[in-house]
């Protein structure tokens, strides 16, 4: 078997939700110092048995994708549609990312972040069908005020979706307690960014708290994420991101008023 055979055949092998760096393969694969070849390999790979996106930069940014640094967009989406942990820009912040849907991710993202495991974390969502994913179901007035047409001021907020505003919905059910904490409320927020809309589209639903431990600084740029998180996650985007935290607002009174909870990421 040559290098290159060896090289697929590692790639093929890679668990779901797992990823390994090119100099990994390359050892793997007996040639150590072969890890250039091993990612020139990977780019060429066109057989979709063979989930090439889940070998990674050696310092565990995502790298590129089908031979193209433009598709490093599309290598993160897969990683986490797959149950991987990885910190990524969001509408506001850098976030540190799960899917939403996978309970063993999102317990992961609370051993890591160190967050209080009573605290639910709010939720990106990429239409308002994915709600339904959740069993919630709106109202009439619900609906009127996350309808993205909707566009009247109401307590100082210009239109609510898209944007940068997380909605507190009532959330009961006993299989999403892992998300809801007890609390049977859930935080939503359907942002405006088209890459993240895309991510989304791929990657389901995702929970996406604040890429930094509970009560520290939230890191501006993923070198300062790798300072928390070090090797356990992938790293993808680029330059420091350093917007406030998203506006809250809470939809789960019987009457048709808006809450506000946290007034800081205006849209």
């Amino acid at each position: 078997m040559d290098f290159k055979e060896k090289v697929l055949k590692i790639a093929s092998r890679i668990p779901k939700g797992k990823f390994l760096t090119y100099k990994k393969v390359a050892w793997l694969a007996g040639k150590p110092r072969a890890y250039r070849a091993v990612a020139n390999i990977l780019a060429g790979n066109r057989n979709p048995k063979i989930a090439c996106y889940r070998v990674i930069k050696n310092d565990h940014s995502v790298g590129g994708y089908l031979g193209s640094e433009k598709l490093s967009w599309q290598k993160a989406a897969l990683f986490l549609k797959d149950g991987a942990v990885g910190v990524i820009p969001t509408d506001t912040i850098y976030g540190i990312c799960a899917p939403a849907l996978d309970k063993k991710a999102v317990e992961k993202v609370y051993k890591l972040r160190r967050r209080d495991l009573k605290k639910p974390m709010i939720i990106l969502i990429g239409s308002l069908n994915d709600l339904r994913k959740f069993d919630i179901d709106l109202n009439v007035w619900q609906k009127k005020i996350l309808n993205p047409a909707h566009k009247q001021v109401m307590c100082g907020i210009n239109k609510v979706w898209p944007g940068k505003v997380s909605v507190v919905l009532p959330c009961a059910g006993k299989k999403f307690a892992y998300l809801h904490r007890g609390t049977k409320t859930l935080a939503f927020r359907l942002p405006k960014k088209r890459e993240l809309l895309e991510i989304l589209s791929i990657s389901g639903p995702l929970v996406a708290p604040s890429a930094n431990y509970e009560g520290e600084k939230p890191a501006k740029n993923t070198t300062q994420a790798r300072k928390y998180f070090g090797k356990n996650v992938f790293y993808y985007g680029q330059g420091n991101l350093a917007g406030a935290p998203s506006t809250l607002i809470d939809l789960t009174q019987k009457t048709d008023k808006i809450k506000i909870l946290r007034n800081s990421a205006r849209k």
